[in-house]
């Protein structure tokens, strides 16, 4: 609980009537970085490796960091001025940058896979639901509109002939879905570790992994606000860096890593283990992949864009230079 405690956020609270309360707001220093973040998202270990391991501190960096449900709240936080750089799906960030205007740039990926669509275990067990196609007018959790998930889902349903329109998408937060699951709502899609933790319990199995629907798909990236990137380029630099370093030493310590996990989440050792396994840790942005979102986006009408816009818009969306030049 210590170490968890150093990665929570410090939140004053001003007593009504104390002056000395507001002097002390009015005079903290700024943050060099607000950096926004998913709920126990195991896809972001980088992040939780980088406070765990002193870097930003190592680098001058003050830090704040500001938690979210799902990728299209934190597009949110940028569209606010709530946060300066954040790690966030792709897809979110895709949609909101167009269809509402929020002028975020992505620098870096965090990971590829690390979904899954998981189903009741009764309802597989008893061959009521074997196949995508058993899912045809029931109720599927998914964690909101502009997520990685939600491509996922729409994309594994046309793989099969299916649409959306098929089932009956309900957005739920990733912490609700095992408890939500019955047999008018047998299926949830989320991110890692919510899909292994469910099955641990024995609440659901996976139907398919992410990696079934799209192998080596992108998923999680670390964006920056225009505003931030024009103005402290040198900070961003030093965040990417930091971000970068911590995915190598993911990769090459994974053993210590899920350690860091177990602790970041309160989940136990198997959970994390079969999460984590999951997963691709990889700091290399993928435009094909991300111009494969994009298309999907256009195609299914969710993005106010033409297909002969997106070449364009991506030159604008990605900036690989931050990476390139990390050591």
């Amino acid at each position: 609980m210590e170490r968890n405690q150093k990665f929570a956020l410090v939140v004053i609270v001003l007593v009504v009537g104390s002056v000395g309360a507001f002097a002390l707001l009015n005079t903290a220093p700024a943050p060099d970085v607000r950096i926004g973040y998913l709920s126990q998202d195991l896809h972001q270990l980088a992040l939780r490796v980088a406070v765990e391991k002193g870097w930003f501190e190592e680098a001058g960096l003050t830090v704040e960091l500001s938690l979210y449900q799902n990728g299209g709240y934190e597009m949110d936080g940028f569209r606010a001025g709530q946060i300066d750089m954040g790690y966030l799906g792709a897809a979110p960030a895709l949609v909101k940058s167009i269809n509402e205007g929020t002028a975020v740039t992505i620098l870096a990926a965090v990971n590829l896979e690390g979904s899954a669509l998981m189903v009741l275990k009764s309802a597989y067990d008893s061959d009521e639901i074997t196949n995508i196609t058993d899912l045809s007018g029931k109720t599927v959790f998914y964690p909101g509109p502009p997520t990685v998930q939600s491509f996922l889902l729409r994309l594994a349903l046309n793989q099969s002939g299916m649409t959306i329109d098929d089932i009956t998408p309900q957005t739920t937060s990733v912490t609700y879905m095992e408890d939500s699951l019955s047999e008018a709502s047998p299926a949830f899609i989320a991110w890692e570790p919510f899909a292994a933790k469910a099955e641990a319990s024995g609440a659901a199995v996976p139907l398919l992994l992410s990696e079934d629907i799209w192998p080596n798909h992108p998923c999680c990236v670390v964006g920056t606000s225009n505003s931030f990137l024009e103005s402290n380029p040198d900070v961003v630099q030093k965040v990417v860096n930091i971000h970068k370093r911590a995915e190598e030493w993911i990769v090459s310590n994974p053993a210590e890593a899920i350690e860091i996990a177990i602790d970041w989440l309160e989940m136990d050792e198997g959970i994390v283990q079969t999460a984590f396994e999951r997963i691709i840790y990889s700091y290399e942005l993928d435009r094909i992949g991300i111009e494969r979102y994009l298309e999907f986006l256009i195609d299914e009408e969710i993005v106010t864009l033409d297909h002969s816009e997106a070449e364009a818009y991506l030159d604008g969306f990605i900036n690989t230079t931050f990476i390139e030049q990390a050591p």
